[in-house]
């Protein structure tokens, strides 16, 4: 049997990971909250991108509230064909610019432990990461059952700087 291509793997761990949803955490979000509002990066941060949950994604609303409320910028992103914009608001039109973010908080379906991500497919945040400031930092947050042994990888994707989850923090090597 031939091997798989990055593209094939990929596609087989999403319909995997989209087919585990509703799984019942008690207390998970909120402990992942917590790892991500302890990290430096995230406390230091002026502008800080997080993002509106949905599906299986750990809820960060609480924790855009906590930077708001220390007096950090929050923007969320917005499809505009097939980038993603950021915003104050995705309801509003006005955009802030990339290189403005000091910290990006990503969700995705799975992760691993190097600090892949396999997001829905679409590119978006790849697109969206490849733009920003060399020293933006990039968190990837998920649950902890949602970290595999490896991912596959391609050319374009964009790994994360750190990656936290309800049951651990780590700082992928590179």
């Amino acid at each position: 049997m031939p091997s798989q291509s990055p593209d094939e793997r990929k596609a087989a761990l999403r319909a995997g990971a989209k087919g585990a949803r509703g799984r019942e955490r008690p207390g998970a979000a909120e402990a992942a909250l917590a790892r991500l509002l302890e990290l430096e990066p995230l406390a230091a941060a002026g502008v800080a991108a997080f993002y509106a949950a949905i599906g299986d994604e750990v809820p960060v609303e609480a924790a855009a509230a906590a930077c708001r409320a220390r007096g950090a910028v929050v923007v969320y992103p917005v499809v505009v064909g097939p980038e993603l914009a950021l915003a104050p608001d995705p309801a509003k039109a006005e955009r802030i610019d990339v290189a403005l973010v000091d910290v990006f908080v990503v969700p995705g379906l799975l992760f691993d432990r190097s600090g892949r991500r396999l997001g829905r497919g679409g590119g978006h945040y790849d697109r969206l990461l490849a733009r920003r400031r060399r020293d933006a930092v990039r968190v990837g947050i998920c649950y902890a059952d949602r970290v595999v042994a490896e991912l596959p990888e391609d050319p374009w994707d964009v790994p994360m700087d750190w990656l936290v989850t309800d049951q651990f923090t780590l700082r992928p090597a590179r």
